[in-house]
């Protein structure tokens, strides 16, 4: 069993941001993940002019969606400084004006000694004083978060980890519906085992769906921008009837669905080959390299259109360092919630929410590691044996919860359709109820998710 003195779950712009900010400081960093290339393949095509504009915004006061002022507060008072200790000079810019972050990020790390790194590895638990202490006495301790478990997929063996501090970076829960712009791993998996702890939760039934996703097969969708509709761009059916798109995007999500239920189409046409050319390339110059590399010319070829969950505001409970309720265990970037509310197009508005917590949580810890006496119990461990799973059966179970949270928790519910999701989610958890393969824990932990999702819709079915 390895001790750490802070290990990082999760490879996103999240974990490398606070994994930076912490290697900065000279404190020693493990990362760890399942892989090392988790960004959201559209991140880079985030403008630089935009994070601009929008810590422009924020330091002049705009609330726009946020909700929480002490959230709000912190993130138009450190914006600015924790974009420019984090990225730096060190920032790539193309000749369109996009920033990658995640690379420049990434490109810093790697050059950081005190940083460590552990791959080919899944979260299967975390380790609390509470649940896995010899003390029976530590039962009456406040909650503490102590290391985590994890699967190492190389030796197929469990793996324990100590840690004086454990940082979940995770990403959000996107995928537990059918179309989604996140990558299969972002089914809210640490976020479940967090909550399985005792970790608080809050704001699960805000997901934000946005109406135009570009549909590819066995890939995540990518999001159109809703001003290739105001550049002339038309929506048609698979019969070549023409869908009006005068309408807000919460209405245009709604419509497109309903047009997909109701004509049973896999997806809409959205034609752009009416534009001129050399104007929307030189307009969209990300959709347009997007598309390239995938064999798509946007000028000549129809895209195939339908309305995608991107962004899921709930997570687990924070403060301004990014603390849980759980001791030694905090939550960065989409996997907690800050109190930073935005709409898909406000994505600049997430990088620097997953910055500025960055930052603020690396220097408290700073703060604390060198003086806090950090408390390790003898620890009675569960060796998670899995055996060969059942492949074809699982992904038929997976196919089930994302196709169960689509037509009962996705973008039209009403109290009707969630306690029908509800009970079919109970079920399905119910045939799955003991895990015997790592496929199928993680199953449960994306069941787990969805179910918070759906009570706490059942609360604000408006959502």
């Amino acid at each position: 069993m390895k001790t750490c003195e802070v290990i990082v779950v999760g490879a996103g712009i999240a974990g490398y941001a606070v994994a930076l900010a912490l290697a900065k400081k000279g404190i020693p960093v493990t990362m760890m993940a399942l892989s090392f290339d988790q960004r959201i393949y559209h991140s880079h095509f985030i403008k630089n002019d935009q994070l601009e504009n929008k810590i422009q915004s924020l330091q002049a006061g705009n609330q726009e969606q946020l909700v929480c002022p002490r959230a709000y507060e912190q993130l138009a008072q450190f914006a600015r400084s924790s974009f420019d200790e984090l990225v730096d000079m060190n920032h790539l810019i193309d000749r369109n004006g996009n920033i990658d972050i995640y690379r420049a990020l990434q490109q810093q790390l790697q050059q950081q000694p005190c940083v460590e790194w552990i791959t080919n590895h899944s979260l299967i638990d975390l380790l609390t004083v509470e649940r896995h202490s010899r003390k029976k006495v530590d039962c009456y301790k406040k909650p503490m978060c102590i290391g985590i478990a994890t699967y190492n997929h190389d030796s197929q063996q469990t793996e324990y980890f100590l840690a004086k501090e454990t940082i979940l970076a995770t990403g959000g829960a996107s995928s537990i519906f059918t179309y989604s712009t996140d990558l299969p791993t972002a089914y809210g998996g640490g976020l479940a085992i967090a909550n399985l702890a005792g970790a608080r939760v809050l704001n699960m039934e805000h997901i934000h769906f946005h109406p135009l996703g570009l549909l590819e097969k066995d890939r995540p969708c990518f999001p159109l921008p809703l001003e290739l509709l105001a550049a002339g761009g038309k929506l048609y059916g698979a019969k070549n009837e023409f869908l009006l798109a005068e309408l807000l995007p919460k209405d245009l999500t709604k419509t497109i669905y309903s047009q997909l239920l109701k004509t049973d189409d896999a997806h809409l046409w959205l034609d752009l080959t009416a534009l001129d050319s050399l104007a929307l390339k030189e307009q969209f110059p990300a959709v347009d390299a997007y598309c390239l590399n995938r064999g798509i010319n946007i000028a000549k070829d129809l895209l195939p259109i339908v309305p995608t969950a991107c962004y899921s505001c709930g997570g687990i409970a924070v403060d301004k360092v990014g603390q849980t309720n759980i001791q030694r265990l905090r939550a960065i970037g989409s996997v907690s919630a800050t109190g930073v509310f935005f709409n898909y197009k406000e994505e600049a508005l997430g990088v620097l929410e997953s910055l500025t917590w960055a930052k603020s949580c690396a220097d408290d810890i700073n703060k604390q590691i060198s003086k806090l006496v950090y408390y390790f119990p003898d620890l009675t461990l569960t060796d998670f044996s899995f055996e060969p799973e059942q492949a074809e059966l699982i992904e038929e179970d997976w196919q089930m919860l994302r196709h169960i949270m689509w037509a009962y928790a996705g973008i039209y519910r009403d109290s009707a359709r969630l306690r029908r999701g509800k009970c079919l989610l109970e079920q399905l958890r119910n045939a799955n109820n003991h895990a015997t393969s790592l496929k199928q824990r993680q199953l449960l932990l994306a069941l787990h998710t969805a179910q918070l999702v759906i009570d706490a819709a059942l609360k604000k079915p408006e959502f």
